[in-house]
């Protein structure tokens, strides 16, 4: 069975430039990462004629210059022949016999032969009018010599899909003047170490110390990606999601993988919608719970041009989280915080993620509203739902909360404005509103947590994406077409919208009577006030001193409600407008 060498288009081409483009003969050095040939060391310091060449002491320095400097490791020479000598000579079998004599740590070195002619079997083409046959000697008590097949990867011409170029070649003499090469050596490809595999790292352009490292095996097994944030007083380099197709075009994944290592936006990504909301790239958005609403409310999001999140949840991915959210198989078993940040970069390169896996209750509240211009609160734990509304509303942070009622049939939508002195969350949607009744039961081995529910995720999606909405018009503010809408429904205090994704839900059917135009899905609007004793949105409003007094508080609203808050169990029958 015959060996197959691999070789870079950008050494081929290397080749064809430095070597056959000019009388034989002329020769220089191979450097290889695992058997992957890279790297063309022209020896500008041999002694050359018309039949020969005398290989000069100054290549076997820059080799081991380069070898310490971790550009790679020798893998044998390349030089011309006069037409009509396509295999090594004698000669260049005994010099090359010695060079393995004087390595022993290695078991055999490739010399390569280029001469104008037409390929045989076997051979590689360089350029259009030359030829190249590749021949491995192999150390033993008799050295053989085995002719072998080569096979181009194409490297450099799907780096410069992606904007990346390389260095393929260098010098003798350029390794010896001044500090290194006509490119300093740190700038040519370098080999690391992964799993003690070797790759080639390449230097990715503005991503601050950014590199991909290239497998061997490339394109078959994809590069890895490493970047190094620009924000950190000691930006050290982490890895960053590297999903590769081996049956698809590698150009355009590479490119993908560059932009996730640069954070580079796609410049066109937003053309179809900042007519309609501005540039969000500055608005941070703090999003608690991931699951069916959170993670498809981010999407939205981001899609929309929001360039920062925090998001928290302490769960991971499961089987059933695949019917209704947007993750895939592929993240089952990864906490729903890395498989969202992954998602969102996949997106929008650009974006900020701040993660925290862990429950809102055990988060630093205060410290993650600081710089919040919007909330969304989109968790299963009415308690912890009810600790974010307050902490919100105590920040002056907009807040929007969606929710689902049994089996998604229907669901709320709350805003929450401090600066439109709106109602918060608990007067709108608390205990002892008819909300409570809709939603699912709770799950008592679960603390506040509600029971999963069998649903459609369409059904969902659509409560969630009315919710979106209304998230993407307060980041765009008023003055936008995204935002207008929303100053209606605050002037008015309509902020808490019932969505049906089903027909003849509950009361609707008495609030369209007569409508038989109408048919899911269908909304109401529902007029809400503070209620003014109210700890949250009343006028001796404080924020919670500790989780523990937040999650009290729906006992505390629970005693008020009864008695002032104006919920939509009074507005059914005069207050309701169609949706």
């Amino acid at each position: 069975m015959r060996v197959v060498l691999r070789l870079t288009d950008g050494v081929l081409r290397a080749i064809e430039q430095r070597l056959a483009s000019v009388p034989p003969e002329r020769g220089g050095a191979l450097m290889a990462a695992g058997g992957l040939v890279h790297l063309l060391v022209e020896d500008t310091q041999g002694c050359y004629s018309g039949a020969s060449w005398d290989i000069s002491a100054g290549l076997s320095n820059a080799v081991g210059v380069l070898e310490r400097e971790g550009h790679g490791v020798l893998f044998g020479t390349v030089h011309t022949h006069p037409a009509g000598i396509p295999d090594p000579s004698g000669t260049d079998v005994k010099t090359t016999t010695e060079a393995l004599a004087l390595n022993p740590h290695l078991k055999e070195l490739l010399i390569a032969v280029v001469t104008a002619g037409e390929p045989r079997d076997d051979d590689l083409s360089i350029g259009e009018h030359h030829r190249m046959s590749l021949h491995v000697l192999r150390d033993g008590q008799r050295p053989a010599l085995v002719r072998v097949r080569g096979r181009v990867v194409p490297l450099a011409a799907d780096m410069s899909v992606a904007g990346i170029g390389f260095r393929s070649a260098t010098t003798v003499d350029s390794c010896f003047r001044e500090k290194g090469c006509e490119a300093p050596p740190e700038t040519l490809p370098g080999v690391l170490y992964v799993n003690q595999r070797p790759r080639l790292a390449i230097t990715i352009p503005d991503a601050e110390q950014g590199v991909l490292l290239v497998d061997p095996d490339y394109p078959t097994i994809g590069p890895l990606v490493f970047a190094a944030p620009s924000n950190g007083p000691r930006p050290q380099l982490t890895p960053l999601a590297s999903p590769w197709d081996p049956v698809s075009a590698p150009g355009p994944q590479l490119a993908a993988l560059v932009r996730a290592a640069t954070g580079r936006r796609l410049a066109d990504s937003g053309d179809r919608v900042w007519p309609l909301v501005g540039r969000l790239a500055e608005r941070r958005v703090l999003v608690a719970g991931l699951g069916s609403v959170g993670s498809r409310m981010t999407e939205d999001l981001v899609r929309c041009g929001v360039g920062h999140f925090t998001i928290v949840d302490p769960d991971r991915v499961e089987g059933p989280n695949l019917s209704r959210t947007v993750y895939s198989a592929a993240d089952l078993g990864a906490l729903k915080a890395d498989a969202l940040e992954r998602r969102l970069r996949a997106i929008d390169p650009a974006v900020a993620v701040e993660k925290h896996p862990t429950s809102i209750g055990k988060t630093d509240l205060p410290a993650l509203l600081t710089d919040a211009d919007l909330v969304v609160a989109a968790t299963d734990d009415m308690n912890e739902q009810a600790l974010l509304a307050h902490h919100a509303y105590a920040a002056n942070v907009p807040l929007v909360a969606c929710a689902l009622y049994r089996a998604a049939a229907a669901g709320e939508v709350v805003l929450a404005v401090p600066e439109a002195a709106t109602a918060c969350w608990l007067c709108a949607v608390g205990p002892k509103t008819s909300s409570g009744s809709y939603r699912p039961d709770s799950n008592y081995d679960l603390g506040g947590r509600l029971a999963g529910e069998v649903a459609l995720g369409p059904s969902i999606h659509l409560v969630a994406g009315i919710a979106s909405s209304l998230a993407v018009g307060l980041l765009a503010g008023p003055d936008t077409p995204a935002g207008r809408p929303i100053k209606q429904l605050l002037a008015e205090r309509r902020t808490l919208g019932l969505v049906t994704t089903t027909p003849h839900w509950e009361f609707f059917p008495k609030v369209f009577q007569g409508m038989d135009h109408q048919y899911a899905p269908q909304s109401v609007w529902v007029r809400v006030e503070p209620t003014p004793s109210c700890p949250v949105c009343g006028v001796s409003r404080e924020p919670p001193a500790s989780p523990e007094e937040g999650f009290a508080l729906a006992g505390v609203i629970s005693d008020l409600r009864d008695e002032e808050c104006t919920t939509h169990e009074d507005e059914r029958s005069t207050e309701v407008p169609a949706g």
